[in-house]
């Protein structure tokens, strides 16, 4: 491998610094990469040539990482890196592809050391949490419908070091430096959908008071939906994800605050620092102050 790399500096078509350095730094860190032809002038959003497009057909990359040698093959002539994101590189993206999607983006997402600045705004990572993240786009949230996308598992980023069609690079941004471990764990209730407001029927046939005692089905579905999300991890949003959950069992599956509280305890209970009457604190706090609508 050393000897190939050398031999080609020698040669007429060295390996260009930037790229070849910045893919095996990204491959360093565990991140499945591949490369993506260059923009090139007049080149359509979409089609090849627009610094998009992968140059090869990238599936495989989806479930392995590409090998050193295969780097050394990819950038001898100047590519795009796109970094494939999911479980394979155990990472999620948030795209905030404009100011206002960057500024919500600031005040309600945890910081993430990893960062890219692209022309139009950043790519946010976050660590992939263990359970399949879907890739979406024009994220839905309270202040409406956001240019703010996430790429997760059967998707991909362009990394940094990589040119944009404007002309513009995608830069290294925050601090890199600090190991994935430092990352925080991308979080899938940041940013759900909002729940459409129930119709006049629905509120009508929607009467139930919670009550004292919950069904054996209830208790069984609300059990597989906390298994299916990841734990909340002390000192890194765990109070946010254990209130998040809360309102999830109280009010979406009507489960009686004993239950709840049973689920919970089941669930993230019996750490250090944790104790019964923590997690009975954040089924009151659900029932008294969540804003999700019951029965949904």
């Amino acid at each position: 491998m050393a000897t190939e790399l050398s031999s080609s500096r020698e040669e007429k078509t060295p390996i260009p610094p930037a790229a070849i350095d910045d893919a095996t730094e990204l491959l360093s860190r565990g991140l499945s990469l591949f490369p993506v032809p260059r923009p090139r002038p007049g080149a359509a959003a979409g089609q090849p040539g627009d610094g998009k497009v992968p140059a090869l057909p990238w599936r495989e990359y989806q479930s392995r990482l590409p090998t050193a040698d295969e780097l050394a093959t990819w950038f001898r002539t100047p590519q795009n890196i796109a970094v494939v994101t999911g479980a394979v590189s155990g990472v999620v993206v948030v795209d905030a592809d404009a100011m206002d999607a960057v500024r919500w983006a600031v005040r309600r997402l945890p910081y993430t050391p990893w960062q890219t600045k692209t022309p139009r705004g950043f790519h946010l990572w976050y660590r992939h949490p263990g359970v399949r993240v879907g890739n979406r786009a024009r994220i839905a949230t309270e202040a409406g419908k956001l240019s703010m996308d996430v790429r997760g598992d059967g998707g991909y980023v362009i990394a940094p070091g990589s040119l944009h069609a404007s002309g513009a690079v995608y830069e290294w941004a925050g601090d890199w430096s600090q190991p994935q471990s430092e990352v925080p764990i991308f979080w899938p209730g940041w940013l759900e959908r909002p729940p459409a407001a129930p119709s006049r029927s629905e509120r009508a046939a929607n009467t139930k008071t919670p009550g004292t005692v919950s069904s054996i089905d209830t208790v069984t579905r609300a059990r597989a939906y906390l298994a299916a999300i990841p734990k909340p991890e002390i000192g890194n949003g765990s109070d946010e994800a254990t209130f998040y959950a809360a309102c999830r069992l109280v009010r979406r599956f009507e489960l009686a605050a004993a239950d709840a509280e049973a689920l919970l305890w089941e669930w993230a209970g019996g750490r250090d620092g944790w104790d019964r009457e923590w997690i009975a604190a954040k089924v009151a706090h659900a029932e008294r102050y969540g804003t999700e609508p019951r029965g949904a």
